[in-house]
């Protein structure tokens, strides 16, 4: 089978080429390794800061304190308000005395007894509206129309974290991927000029190929697949590093981002086939830009 013999000469030469240039070779395999090093930390973070995210965004809401002087009725009718504002998923009623149980709940789980004070004067507890959001960004909106209702007094929001969070991830994503652009960029000219190397040190075979009729393909996928080899080696050796350290991130991501399911098995899964992907398609795209320009500049 003509096909199969063709697959089998070129990746046979592609093996031979790559050993025959072992420095640049090594070199450029050694650049993808750093690269996807940095790659798969850079995914590793930023899907520990989005699962962080997420749960932060579970647990954002506004309290909004009311008026003492509400009947049942105006509270009613306020909540039902709230409930049809956008963004708003719940609204849950909070009265005074609900409110110092949950005080009084508080100190006892620390193992301590709240201190009333002065009977004469004690504590004065109000009530309020609890109200979970189906979008954390909607805070803002919610906030402000609250602020304008006269049964309001003072409203409460829980974004501080949210939005801190936030801003560390856009940092840490932007200056990564510019990062492992400029990487990315270095080894694709690692690998450009290992096949350029290459492809001039068999110029004499390449053109006695053309003599006898060899087609471009025939010529340029033995060198193609060398580029591919130099990334399927850098990849399958970072997935390895990732896996021989994988025990000792796992606690470390549940523990710093306090969610387990950002270290799961599909995690592990995917951050390997991107690897691979990004590997497989650096070589090949490296080595079909160096074959191509040598094999127009030769026409």
């Amino acid at each position: 089978m003509p096909f199969v013999r063709f697959i089998g000469f070129s990746v046979v030469r592609a093996w031979q080429g790559f050993w025959r240039n072992a420095m640049m070779s090594l070199a450029a395999t050694a650049t993808v390794i750093l690269m996807l090093a940095l790659l798969a930390a850079l995914f590793i973070v930023i899907s520990g800061l989005n699962a962080g995210l997420e749960f932060i965004e579970s647990k954002v809401a506004i309290t909004a304190r009311l008026e003492d002087s509400l009947t049942q009725q105006r509270v009613d009718r306020l909540i039902a308000e709230v409930e049809a504002m956008p963004g708003v998923a719940a609204v849950d009623y909070v009265s005074p005395e609900e409110a110092m149980e949950r005080l009084e709940a508080s100190y006892r789980e620390i193992g301590r007894e709240l201190d009333l004070g002065d009977p004469d004067s004690p504590i004065t507890m109000f009530a309020s509206l609890e109200i979970s959001l189906t979008d954390a960004n909607a805070s803002s909106a919610v906030s402000a129309e609250l602020s304008q209702n006269g049964a309001v007094e003072r409203v409460l929001t829980k974004t501080a974290e949210y939005e801190t969070l936030l801003g560390v991830i856009n940092t840490i994503r932007n200056v990564g991927i510019a990062i492992i652009a400029l990487v990315g960029l270095t080894v694709l000219f690692m690998i450009i000029n290992t096949i350029r190397i290459a492809v001039f040190s068999r110029a004499n075979e390449i053109e006695i190929m053309r003599l006898v009729g060899a087609s471009d393909s025939f010529i340029r996928w033995p060198f193609i697949l060398e580029g591919i080899l130099c990334g399927l080696i850098g990849a399958v050796v970072t997935i390895f590093l990732v896996a021989a350290v994988w025990d000792p991130i796992q606690p470390a991501m549940v523990q710093v981002f306090q969610m387990p399911t950002a270290v799961s098995t599909q995690f592990l899964t995917t951050l390997s086939l991107l690897l691979l992907a990004v590997g497989l398609g650096l070589g090949a795209v490296g080595s079909w830009i160096s074959v191509r320009s040598y094999l127009v500049a030769a026409r």
